[in-house]
């Protein structure tokens, strides 16, 4: 009947229809893995150089990430503020806490290339410092910071050169720069921050050192670590309250093939080196920034302190659509992810598991419950929670007078009394020489015969 080849059309149709949408789906994946598959042990030794080896997994503590948002409109994140006390030191600091942003470093920080031409600095949609727009439409790390603080300082905006934009937007980084460059921007940012702060004593700075992607793809050569040394001393010493992100190079890669940094290619440095001398050069980078990152915190400074991450990792299905066309630059989609990875990373600590993500489609982290602060080598061990009650119960117990004595020698209580001693024995003295006086003047008074007369008899 009509009806029942209307059916079968409809089937037929719906059948074809199903094996050309899987076919869509699949076939891309499947041309995508044969072309990295070649490339698969290309870079299969170097390993996860964000692995902290001074803070193993075995000694971080983990807490469970319970909330997320994807955009403005979803942004429901529980404020911890002003039911915890917070902000002391980098073992409770929340992103509630942070007043300021800064940035120093080379292109990556500078925003160099996001969008055509590839030789402006877009500092607005950087990802480290841009604060263009919103998170609906530009994803950096200042403008996720602005849904927990409105008053945040410090943000770039516009594009053009360092000394172009005005000195109340804290981004020092300039293309181009090198690890021997960062002492001259931490001297300028310190000076920008000093010059434009109110009560900087009372603000909470978050910077960011995003530097090494250019270095290490024009000279293939190791970081100046005397130099970040250098600024890292200026920074601390220039501003009371400061958290310093050490951020490396970048790495871009499949996500089918992670191990494989398409970086390589675009810089002819580091096309050149063999598989051990990339792997080796990688774990150079890796093992300074740790040392600088121990050498800073085991100070224990309260209110400055380092977190190195030496690879910002990022991968997609389609990896060459996160660069600018012919350069070794990130485009903007390569900042969003950028920014999603390393906002993660500060709430998640080292546990973030960035080969699972899908940074098309993952959201971003609220802080955790369990540890409701950026997770920094001063909370990775063991993070606690003070509510402000608690603050302000151990307060009152240490403002509180001592209301029990305490026991003194013998020997101190003499020495603390001396000049009342004295005067008790010297009164004690003239009494009994006035007693006894005038005893014996009285009874001299009553005497019939004096002291040498004769008494008969004798």
């Amino acid at each position: 009947t009509g009806e029942a080849m209307e059916t079968r059309i409809l089937l037929l149709l719906l059948l074809v229809t199903t094996t050309y949408a899987r076919k869509r789906t699949t076939t891309p994946a499947a041309v995508k893995e044969e072309e990295y598959e070649d490339y698969e042990d290309a870079d299969d030794d170097v390993g996860d150089v964000n692995t902290d080896q001074h803070h193993t997994g075995s000694h971080f503590q983990q807490a469970s990430i319970t909330s997320v948002f994807h955009d403005k409109q979803s942004f429901l994140c529980p404020l911890v503020k002003p039911a915890l006390h917070t902000g002391t030191s980098l073992a409770d600091l929340s992103p509630e806490d942070i007043d300021v942003v800064a940035a120093l470093g080379d292109s990556l920080a500078s925003g160099r290339g996001l969008w055509a031409p590839s030789a402006v600095d877009f500092r607005g949609a950087a990802f480290p410092i841009g604060g263009d727009a919103n998170i609906d439409g530009l994803v950096t790390i200042p403008n996720l910071l602005l849904e927990f603080n409105e008053d945040l300082e410090g943000v770039s905006h516009g594009m053009g050169s360092r000394d172009r934009l005005p000195d109340h937007q804290f981004n020092v980084a300039n293309s181009g720069s090198r690890t021997k460059d960062m002492p001259e921007q931490a001297e300028e940012l310190v000076r920008r921050i000093r010059a434009h702060t109110h009560e900087l004593d009372d603000k909470w700075i978050m910077a960011t050192m995003a530097i090494g992607t250019e270095e290490m793809c024009d000279t293939c050569a190791e970081p100046d670590v005397r130099s970040i040394r250098i600024a890292l001393a200026k920074l601390r010493t220039g501003i009371p309250k400061i958290f310093v992100i050490l951020l490396g190079p970048v790495q871009v890669a499949s996500s089918y093939s992670q191990n494989v940094n398409l970086m390589k290619t675009r810089c002819s440095c580091l096309e050149a080196l063999s598989k051990g001398q990339y792997s080796s050069l990688l774990r150079k980078w890796a093992n300074i920034f740790y040392d600088v990152q121990m050498e800073f915190n085991s100070l224990n400074y309260t209110t400055f302190g380092v977190l190195a991450i030496p690879q910002l990792t990022i991968h997609s299905r389609d990896p060459n659509s996160l660069f600018t066309e012919g350069e070794p630059q990130l485009n903007r989609r390569g900042h969003t992810y950028a920014a999603k990875w390393l906002w993660n990373r500060l709430l998640a600590g080292p546990s973030y598991n960035v080969s699972t993500a899908i940074f098309s489609k993952d959201a971003y982290y609220c802080p955790s419950v369990g540890c409701p602060y950026f997770r920094t080598p001063q909370n990775f061990e063991h993070c606690s929670i003070l509510t402000e009650d608690d603050f302000e119960a151990q307060q009152t117990t240490t403002r509180r007078p001592r209301t029990t004595t305490v026991k003194t020698t013998r020997r101190e209580t003499i020495r603390q009394n001396l000049a009342g001693v004295i005067a008790i024995v010297v009164f004690l003295a003239l009494l009994a020489v006035c007693v006894l006086g005038g005893a014996f003047y009285c009874h001299g008074l009553r005497a019939t015969k004096g002291r040498f007369e004769e008494l008969s008899g004798v």
